[in-house]
């Protein structure tokens, strides 16, 4: 289990006081799934069928068995754009107190994970949509009041709820890493190269585009992180002057990342998952691995496909945006889901599968209404 946020660690912390284990977060995150599955379906009650088998769809289902904070995450945006497809579809503004639960759940949401923050913008565009759909004006300075009071709120909580962190630097020393290692020469700065720990040649041994703690949260790490002010300032110009002085070699190592992110799989096998996933399906895992199902599934939960998908929905909804509600739905839904996929090329220390989640939830609960496209533009 990861509790990185402060929101994860506080919550699990006063489950932990009423059951010990992961359970109570575990269903807390399949309720916010099984209700966003049920609202969606409850919208579109001729199409219920098809939400509920994208719901056991191998690819979202075998993720919800996890505890890990980007479930929370995923699951209160899911709820949210469903939320926010209920009204959308029935053209009606939502009510205070149903309002009040959409911001509860989206606030949560955007604090269980720091990069729930790419996202959110689009889903407070498709809010203001719903409340000013004929002023294009109205609805996005809403948008922009609504977005900037859920990142303020979300701020002020993880700061009072956790001590100052400087994570942010391993992001740079990864960068500096990738880049020296394409121009065959270390740029890092001075506090580094002259540390007695410092080895080019490990650090070209631990290197690579899964992540970057193995490169700087391994004993004895070549590149140990600091505290200091004055190195993390040095630290920011080698790493801004690094990428401005060298894009190639930047890109080159931001595209190795990038096609692993959009080719790693969301299945993994029972080794790559224990700690993380009950005993039993720990045992279903295993019992399946080797098999032909077991390799079709890891394909199918690869992000690639899902992002040529959503590339598709969100321009099809974009196109006909003032046709119909469920136009306005398959772009703001999609483009939280790009957004998020796309942001990875700059920001990811990692090329975890499960970094793309939201983008690959989206676009599978889009399919409904892209598939409808084609038909009368009714109200269902």
């Amino acid at each position: 289990m990861i509790f990185t946020p402060p929101m994860l660690g506080f919550i699990f912390g006063i489950f932990n006081k009423i059951y010990s284990g992961p359970g109570p977060m575990l269903l807390l995150d399949l309720a916010l799934y099984w209700s966003a599955v049920a609202l969606f379906a409850n919208t579109e009650k001729h199409k219920a069928k098809w939400y509920f088998l994208i719901a056991i769809f191998p690819p979202i289902i075998a993720y919800q068995l996890l505890v890990i904070k980007d479930i929370g995450f995923v699951n209160s945006y899911l709820f949210s754009c469903a939320w926010l497809h209920f009204y959308n579809f029935r053209q009606i503004k939502p009510s205070r107190p149903s309002l009040l639960i959409w911001i509860s759940i989206i606030f949560y949401g955007t604090a269980c994970a720091y990069q729930a923050i790419i996202a959110l913008p689009w889903l407070c565009f498709w809010l203001g949509k719903i409340y000013w759909p004929n002023n294009t004006r109205k609805w996005i300075y809403f948008s922009c009041i609504t977005f900037i009071a859920i990142i303020g709120a979300v701020t002020i909580f993880n700061k009072q709820m956790s001590v100052t962190s400087n994570r942010g630097q391993h992001l740079k020393l990864y960068d500096l890493s990738g880049i020296s290692i394409h121009l065959k020469k270390p740029v890092f700065p001075d506090y580094l190269t002259k540390n007695p720990k410092f080895n080019f040649e490990r650090i070209k041994s631990l290197y690579n585009t899964a992540r970057v703690d193995d490169l700087t949260f391994c004993a004895d790490t070549p590149l140990p992180s600091t505290n200091n002010k004055v190195q993390l300032k040095e630290l920011r110009s080698a790493w801004i002057s690094s990428i401005i002085t060298h894009p190639i070699a930047y890109l080159k190592h931001r595209f190795g990342i990038f096609e692993r992110q959009l080719t790693v799989s969301l299945l993994k096998t029972s080794e790559e998952i224990k700690g993380e996933a009950p005993s039993t399906i720990l045992k279903l895992i295993t019992w399946i691995e080797g098999t032909w199902i077991f390799t079709i599934a890891k394909w199918l939960m690869a992000c690639i496909a899902y992002v040529i998908l959503q590339i598709l929905f969100a321009y099809k909804g974009l196109k006909n945006f003032n046709k119909h509600p469920k136009y306005i739905e398959l772009f703001f839904q999609n483009m939280s889901g790009l957004n998020l996929v796309t942001s990875l090329f700059f920001v990811a220390n990692a090329s975890e599968a499960r970094y793309a989640y939201l983008t690959i939830i989206t676009c599978c609960f889009s399919l409904p209404l892209f598939i409808s496209t084609g038909k009368k533009d009714e109200i269902t």
